[in-house]
């Protein structure tokens, strides 16, 4: 994801240069930046650039061991199956 990918770059910097305090607030924001443009795509029915965006953020939960991360896709993987699961009981209707 290229709008999340900065923060990837940025925590590997700090983390090279032994700054474990900036490697600590980019982690933040690369989560904030999956969690909340996720959750964006959810809300406007974009479920396939949601889940793309939770794989990629489910690579770097598991570079970074962010389990903060892994525990937020959880919950978007739900809401996105209760949609799908919506959307296959309305087509058999």
């Amino acid at each position: 994801m290229p709008l999340c990918s900065k923060w990837e770059s940025l925590i590997t910097w700090a983390e090279k240069g032994g700054n474990s305090y900036k490697a600590l607030e980019f982690r933040e924001k690369l989560v904030e930046c999956i969690v909340y443009t996720a959750t964006e795509k959810v809300k406007k029915k974009k479920l396939d650039e949601a889940e793309e965006l939770l794989k990629y953020g489910k690579e770097v939960a598991k570079k970074f061991n962010i389990e903060e991360l892994n525990f937020h896709i959880a919950l978007l993987e739900k809401e996105i199956s209760k949609i799908r699961q919506r959307r296959a009981q309305a087509q058999t209707k």
